[in-house]
C-alpha cells in the first residue's frame, strides 16, 4: 500500500499586492531523499481529473488553506502553479513571511499511482494524485522524518490533534466537493503516520524482547486508530 509523500519544490515570484504567488510544487528527474525521481507527466492525469480541487495549504495542514489554485500545469522544469492568497489577517502573514524569506519552499501531499524500480534500485514515479501543494518553512520529502525525531506519547498527541481538527471540519457539515478532496487527503496522510509510526516502533524491537514488549510499543498508534475508526462511526 502506498502512503502519502511530500516533495519539494520552489517559489518563484510573490505580488503581494495582488497576492499572487507562482511556483513550482516539485520539480522532475531530480533523485530525492526518498531515492524518488518524479518523471515528467506524473501530474497530467491528475490535474484533468482533480485539479479544480487542489487548495494552497500552510505546511500540509487542511485546516490551514491560505488559498487557490489560478494556474496548475506541467512545464520542462515541473508542475508549476499560480496561487491566489485573499487578504484575510493568516494570507497577509504568509505573504509577509514569504515576502522576507521566511517562507522560501513549497511541498507538494501527493500519493504515488504508478511506479517502478529502475536498475539502481531508484523508484521512478510516473503517475500521482495529487492533493495539495503547500507552503513551508522547511520542505521534507518525508513526514514520517519528522514524526521519528519525536518520542512515541508526542507521536499520539500530535496525530489526535489532526485526527480532531478533521472532526471538526466534518462536523460543521456543509461538505462541498473541494473539501470532500482535502478530508480524504488528511485521513490518507493519518493513515500513513500511523502505519509509519508501527513500522518504526517494530525496527527497533530486538529478537529477544518478549511479545508483551512488543505488544506495549505498539499501544500508542493502535489506540489512535482505534479512537479515529470509533469517532467516524458516529459521524
Amino acid at each position: 500500500m502506498d502512503n502519502v509523500i511530500f516533495k519539494q519544490g520552489e517559489l518563484k515570484d510573490i505580488d503581494e499586492k495582488l497576492g499572487i504567488v507562482s511556483g513550482y510544487g516539485s520539480i522532475f528527474g531530480n533523485l530525492d531523499a526518498d531515492n524518488d525521481i518524479i518523471q515528467k507527466g506524473a501530474y497530467t492525469r491528475t490535474i484533468k481529473n482533480n485539479g479544480n480541487r487542489v487548495k494552497y495549504l500552510y505546511q500540509h495542514d487542511i485546516s490551514k488553506p491560505i488559498g487557490k489554485m489560478r494556474e496548475l500545469f506541467e512545464d520542462e522544469k515541473g508542475l508549476g502553479f499560480v496561487a491566489e492568497i485573499p487578504k484575510t489577517t493568516f494570507g497577509t502573514e504568509v505573504l509577509e513571511l514569504m515576502k522576507y524569506n521566511v517562507i522560501e519552499e513549497n511541498s507538494v501531499g501527493i500519493l504515488p499511482i504508478k511506479k517502478e524500480f529502475n536498475d539502481d534500485g531508484v523508484r521512478m514515479i510516473e503517475e500521482v494524485k495529487l492533493f495539495e501543494i503547500s507552503a513551508v518553512t522547511l520542505a521534507s520529502n518525508d513526514q514520517a522524518k519528522i514524526m521519528e525525531v519525536k518520542g512515541k506519547l508526542e507521536n499520539a498527541d500530535y496525530l489526535q490533534k489532526r485526527f480532531d481538527n478533521l472532526i471538526k471540519l466534518i462536523r460543521k457539515g456543509n461538505i462541498t466537493d473541494e473539501l470532500g478532496y482535502l478530508v480524504e487527503y488528511e485521513l490518507e496522510v493519518l493513515k500513513s503516520l500511523i502505519a509509519r509510526d508501527n513500522t518504526h516502533q517494530s525496527k527497533e524491537l530486538t529478537r529477544d524482547e518478549t511479545h508483551l514488549e512488543t505488544k506495549k510499543e505498539q499501544t500508542s498508534s493502535d489506540s489512535i486508530y482505534k479512537y479515529m475508526f470509533n469517532n467516524l462511526k458516529s459521524l
